[in-house]
Parts: structure tokens; sequence; C-alpha cells
């Protein structure tokens, strides 16, 4: 039987691989439509930009990686979501 915590932690790590899976599609579509993307773009930038937005506050605040032509903060949110990811099973 699987507890109530169990279930909470597999359920949070489920929401975390969708949401890493649709940052790496929205990586793979901005590569071949740049800007929005029709739906589909529209779409993953807004379930997406929720989890990079807060790391790009961050980053600006701090004044780190501003001038580099990569955008730090979409790599920076992805590992942060995989080592939340990682954890869960620990907790």
């Amino acid at each position: 039987m699987i507890g109530f915590l169990q279930f909470i932690a597999i359920f949070v790590s489920v929401l975390i691989d969708a949401v890493m899976l649709l940052m790496l599609v929205r990586m793979i579509v901005s590569l071949f439509s740049p800007g929005e993307g029709g739906r589909l773009g529209a779409f993953l930038v807004c379930t997406t930009e929720p989890f990079i937005v807060p790391v790009r506050f961050v980053l600006a605040k701090l004044n780190l990686l501003q001038d580099s032509p990569i955008d730090w903060s979409f790599t920076i949110a992805y590992f942060v979501l995989m080592m939340v990811d990682t954890m869960l099973p620990v907790i």
C-alpha cells in the first residue's frame, strides 16, 4: 500500500518530468521557428515560463550572465528542476 506522502512525491515527480519535457520541446521548437512559434510555441511559453522567470529575476538581481548570448536562466531552471526531481524520492 502506497502512503500519502509517497503518492504526493510521485505526483510531483511526474509533474516535474512533464515540465522538463515541455522545456525540451520548447527549446527544439525555438530552434526551428524563432519567436512564438504559433499555438504550440505560445502553449510552451505559457507552461514553462513560470519556472524560468524566477531564475531570470535572480540572475538579473545579482547581475550575473547578463552579457551572455545564451539564455542561462533556461538552463539553470532545467537543472534545478532535475535536482528537485532527483531528491524527491529521498524525502
